[in-house]
Parts: C-alpha cells; structure tokens; sequence
C-alpha cells in the first residue's frame, strides 16, 4: 500500500470489517484496480486536450487580457455584474428558505390540528367532536358575515365620496370644492386636502 492509501484504510480500521476494507483496498485503492485505471486514462486523456488547445487558446487568453488591461470599464462592469447575479442568487436562495420553513411549518400546524381533532374525537367520542365542530363553523360564519358588513359599508362610504367628490368638481375637474376660480401656483384642492 501507498502512503496515500493508508490513512483511509487506518480511518476505517474500527468502522467496517476486515473483509470490507480488504474489498475496499482490492477494487478501489489498489494502483491496479479498474478504478484507478480509469482514472489515470482520463487524466491522461485531459492532459493531452489541454495540450493539443494550448496553440489556441494561448492567443485568445493573451488577447483577451490585453483588451481588459486597455478597458477597465469592460472590468468594472463584469465586476459589477457579477455582484448583482450573486446578490440576486442570495436573495433567491433566501426566498426558498423561507418558503421551505413555511411550507413545513403550516404542514407542522395542519397534521397538529388532525391530530387534535383525532384526540378529541377518541376521548370526547364522535358526536360531541361534531357538535363542537358545529359550534366552531357557526362562529367562523357569524364572524365572516360581521367582516362582509363592515367591508360592503366602507365600500358604500367610499362610492358615495368618490360620486360625490367627482359630481361637484372636486377631483375631476381640477378645481377646488368650492368652485372657485383657481390660483396660479396653487393645486386648485381645498385646504383640507
């Protein structure tokens, strides 16, 4: 074994058996085994693909360090374009965190409530976890018919100031309420506006 080697195999020692560390070495540290092998042909086969392109790639990488010398507001702006992709790239990644904890928190907070809906019902029985399911409803619609009220009158109060305001001259015609005649330099609203 190389000196390389050895610190996996020491590592190893009190984790796996014997016989997998004999089948790790074998087939995966050996200089020999088919790994390594493969390896050592890739490497070899990257190591002449950068050798056969060097002719080529060694005149643009010089031409294009030239013009980056001669223009550094080409720099500058690669600079500053690769500080917003990264700023935007943090932020998205911040955006799926947060979702990610949400979703899991209102998973967390949905089976919570089945599973409390299941206790009840197995200690209360059935039909008192479906009169109180009825009672829940009941105030869930009493306050959802107080909020439409509410909603429909501001709606209603709103409408007849817009009908109003527009009607008399107000927001419409760019005079003031008072129809007036309007004063150069002023807004034309009234005082209250």
């Amino acid at each position: 074994m190389a000196v390389d080697e050895v610190w996996v195999i020491n590592a190893l020692q009190g984790i796996l058996p014997d016989q997998m560390l004999q089948f790790l070495y074998d087939h995966v540290l050996h200089p020999t085994s088919t790994l390594r092998t493969a390896y050592s042909h890739l490497l070899y086969g990257l190591q002449r693909l950068a050798q056969s392109l060097q002719p080529v790639v060694s005149p643009l990488a010089e031409r294009a360090v030239g013009v980056l010398q001669d223009s550094p507001d080409i720099v500058f702006l690669g600079v500053l374009l690769a500080i917003i992709f990264v700023a935007f790239q943090f932020m998205l990644w911040v955006q799926r965190t947060i979702s990610f904890f949400t979703r899991l928190a209102l998973r967390a907070v949905l089976w919570m409530l089945v599973g409390l809906v299941i206790m009840a019902a197995w200690q209360r029985g059935p039909e008192a976890v479906a009169a109180d399911a009825v009672v829940v409803v009941r105030r869930l619609v009493v306050y959802a018919t107080m909020v439409k009220d509410i909603w429909l009158s501001e709606y209603q109060k709103y409408d007849a100031q817009t009908r109003a305001g527009s009607g008399a001259g107000g927001f419409g015609s760019g005079r003031g309420s008072t129809g007036a005649a309007k004063i150069p330099g002023s807004s034309g609203r009234s005082g209250r506006w």
